[in-house]
């Protein structure tokens, strides 16, 4: 299983860095992607939309294919198979938030502006020269680069910083932003299906240890009482 992950990893990271190339920009900041991984509403609304808009050309082939994807029409049988752009293939996101993170990718999908030089004719703050297309314009509109940004005293830049929005899609910026954090929020899920499980099981390790530890100071007070007697 161990091994099965690595490799899954590996394999994104290599994908990615083909499907993205070029230099992030200097000062760039992450947003804080506003996800809860026990909001199983805004998990269920980010497969949805996953499904729905993102599995035309990503694939999951590591997540665990439960009622959540079920639900939302999400099974390795729809999922794209050899699907490649001027022969890049885009990367599976089973663990993208993982090895990304889900700021990294909150902030990425705000973050497509239009640059008429590239093929697809558009361009991301993260991923200079990006191959992928821009799937949510609609949604999102259309945004163009910032000539001259204003950075904080520190040098810093959010994307807002950076863009400006000149056409608004079918959603307002408020309602995109919280779509993109169903988005995050499902992606962290299908990295991690288990983690809250794994966060009960992990505050019941701990208060058994700190049982076992009271027992064994208990235990070890009580037996060198008894050396300090045969001592005397």
């Amino acid at each position: 299983m161990m091994m099965r992950y690595i490799l899954a990893i590996l394999v994104i990271a290599f994908t990615s860095s083909v499907w993205a190339e070029g230099q992030e920009i200097e000062g760039l900041q992450l947003a804080k992607a506003p996800i809860d991984y026990k909001n199983k509403e805004s998990i269920t609304r980010g497969a949805k939309f996953f499904a729905a808009n993102c599995m035309t050309c990503h694939t999951l082939s590591y997540l665990r294919f439960d009622k959540v994807a079920k639900e939302a029409g999400i099974s390795p049988d729809k999922t794209p198979k050899n699907l490649s752009f001027a022969g890049i293939t885009p990367p599976d996101l089973s663990l993208e938030t993982d090895v990304r993170g889900e700021d990294w990718v909150y902030t990425y999908l705000h973050s497509f502006y239009q640059d008429s030089s590239r093929p697809a004719g558009v361009n991301n703050l993260l991923v200079p020269n990006t191959a992928m297309p821009n799937q949510l314009a609609p949604f999102q509109g259309d945004q163009v680069l910032v000539t001259k940004p204003m950075r904080d005293l520190l040098g810093h830049l959010e994307w807002y910083d950076l863009v400006k929005l000149t056409k608004q899609g079918s959603m307002t910026p408020e309602q995109f932003d919280e779509t993109m954090a169903d988005v995050v929020n499902f992606l962290a899920y299908a990295a991690e299906p288990y983690r809250e499980e794994q966060e009960k099981i992990g505050w019941w390790v701990l208060g058994f240890l700190v049982i076992l530890f009271v027992l064994m100071y208990l235990l070890k007070k009580e037996y060198w009482k008894d050396v300090g007697s045969k001592d005397k």
